[in-house]
């Protein structure tokens, strides 16, 4: 299903027509028909789309996840650690020695006993994850196929943040937006973490 079906299906479950959507989420009625249609693959307004059709945006951005939007006031909040990319690369080797000068992140939800969060920098995993959105990562999980992973890139002292795609026995790091290039995860590569949520915080 790609983004103008599941815009569509949204659409239709509210029972709403384009323009009523066109008018609850700003956005226009003529870029909804084109997404609806085709004819335009992407956009920038997925989150006021989401909003007002009571979905996730990750689910309407990329089809990760469900569909209903969690509402976070009937989850209990949990505060995980927003780190550096760089602390993220060596988490598990430093994990105790947070301190009171950690800023606290909440989210909505259990988490890992382990988690922390991210701050998405750049446009390399958009549409689904958009720069300065958080995500929340348990270190503790096995990567799969198809997960969202942080990983740290032999050298690299900073952590990266892509899609896990495994083909004939190798394992790549994909971006989202296709302008960037597709990785080769090499043996001395270390998983930092999956990806649980993505989460939006206006300050």
């Amino acid at each position: 299903m790609n983004l103008g079906q599941r815009l569509k299906l949204a659409r239709e479950t509210r029972q709403l027509t384009q323009a009523t959507l066109a008018k609850l989420s700003g956005v226009s009625q003529q870029l909804i028909s084109r997404l609806e249609s085709r004819k335009v693959e992407s956009t920038a307004e997925i989150f006021p789309l989401a909003d007002a059709l009571g979905v996730d945006a990750r689910w309407l951005a990329t089809g990760q996840g469900v569909m209903r939007a969690v509402n976070p006031r009937s989850q209990p909040l949990t505060h995980v650690p927003l780190l550096s990319w760089v602390a993220a690369g060596h988490w598990r080797e430093m994990s105790d020695a947070a301190d009171d000068e950690t800023r606290l992140l909440p989210v909505a939800g259990k988490v890992g006993r382990n988690a922390y969060a991210l701050q998405v920098r750049g446009d390399s995993m958009e549409p689904g994850f958009p720069n300065g959105s958080y995500i929340v990562v348990d270190p503790d999980l096995e990567p799969a196929p198809g997960s969202y992973v942080v990983v740290r890139l032999d050298d690299v002292h900073e952590a990266t943040f892509k899609q896990l795609v495994v083909e004939g026995g190798m394992q790549y790091l994909k971006p989202l937006n296709t302008r960037y290039p597709i990785m080769e995860v090499r043996q001395s590569a270390t998983f930092c973490g999956v990806v649980r949520r993505m989460e939006m915080h206006f300050d």
